[in-house]
């Protein structure tokens, strides 16, 4: 009875100690992390894919932007849709995925159960996809156009800007961009919503150089060719600034990672605080909600949002491109055929 009680007792405080190792992790502090014991199980092989634009991240499955074509993978199956032109942009938050051509004039909003296309008047100058939702900045001379969808593909909010636009994110049911005036050259930033430009304010010269907007939770990040500073939402204050080696980019998957070629920068909203870390150059990276994945020649390497590395994997296989993680499923891209593996514990 006495060695029962004991066993008993050393498998309450060994559960005990698990818990707060783990529940340090939301601190950034990251001893013991459940992805460390995450294996991936080979599922399905989707053949005879020898030449893609791009493959993203789609919930429940992915999206293959191929020589004219778009195919969503479900389960066992790829459907595929035909569209009009060739050499998209594509993008994805994760949950639903947009393919257009830059300059031109058709939008596609791509979710794992349907697919809607739009056509503008006017040409495609940039598209911005966040929790689901798509914003779309069109261009005609000196006019531009901001138009926000919400999750169900329904307009948002709609305005006409006339100023041009340096760049613009989605804020949960608004926007935020930074512009600046054609005839006086001063540089302002603008929030939209259903009203339209609700609100705009002239910046100080200190903003001059932004480059590129960045809508982290309550918080506005600019990158102004050499710096990455952290603002809250009016740009009143300043939290904090980050030394960056090249232009960051939304990483595909989760727009709230940012990423350079070498560099990654994440929010902890439990800390609320900012992290940043330099690695070796890697090719590509892509995002959950929970997990960063990179990419070097044949190398996978699995991060946490703490960026700290929990897997590394090597694909022996020939023609290897990338990895695309979604959800529980890391798909590996080749030059002639996807690969879908599962996570399992």
């Amino acid at each position: 009875m006495k060695v029962l009680k004991f066993i008993y007792r050393l498998i309450v405080i060994a559960a005990l100690i698990v818990s707060i190792l783990l529940s340090l992790n939301l601190f950034g502090i990251e001893f013991l992390s459940p992805y460390m014991f995450m294996k991936f199980e080979y599922i399905k092989t989707y053949p005879n894919i020898k030449f893609y634009e791009y493959v993203l991240p789609l919930k429940d499955g992915a999206v293959v932007i191929f020589r004219g074509k778009i195919g969503v993978l479900t389960g066992d199956t790829i459907k595929w849709t035909k569209i009009v032109y060739q050499n998209h942009k594509g993008y994805s938050d994760g949950q639903i995925a947009v393919a257009y051509v830059q300059g031109g004039k058709y939008l596609h909003i791509i979710t794992a159960s349907e697919q809607k296309d739009i056509m503008y008047p006017v040409e495609i100058k940039d598209v911005k996809v966040k929790g689901g939702k798509v914003c779309v900045l069109l261009s005609s001379g000196k006019e531009n156009y901001l138009i926000g969808y919400d999750t169900k593909q329904n307009i948002l909010f709609s305005a006409k800007l006339n100023e041009k636009v340096i760049d613009f994110d989605i804020a949960g049911d608004f926007a935020v961009a930074i512009v600046k005036s054609i005839s006086t050259g001063d540089l302002a930033v603008s929030y939209i919503d259903k009203r339209g430009v609700y609100m705009s304010k002239v910046l100080p010269a200190t903003f001059s150089n932004s480059k590129k907007l960045f809508v982290i939770q309550n918080y506005i990040v600019l990158w102004d060719g050499k710096t990455l500073s952290v603002y809250d939402l009016q740009l009143q204050k300043k939290k904090k600034s980050f030394s960056l080696s090249s232009i960051p980019q939304p990483a595909v998957g989760n727009p709230e990672v940012l990423v350079t070629s070498k560099d990654i920068f994440v929010y902890n909203r439990y800390t609320d605080r900012f992290l940043f870390k330099s690695l070796k150059p890697f090719d590509w990276a892509v995002a959950t909600s929970d997990k960063i994945v990179v990419v070097k020649g044949n190398d996978v390497e699995i991060y946490s949002l703490n960026i700290n590395r929990l897997k590394q994997l090597k694909v022996p296989s020939f023609g290897f491109v990338k990895a695309v993680l979604s959800q529980d499923k890391l798909y590996y891209i080749f030059n002639d055929r996807i690969e879908c593996y599962k996570e399992r514990w």
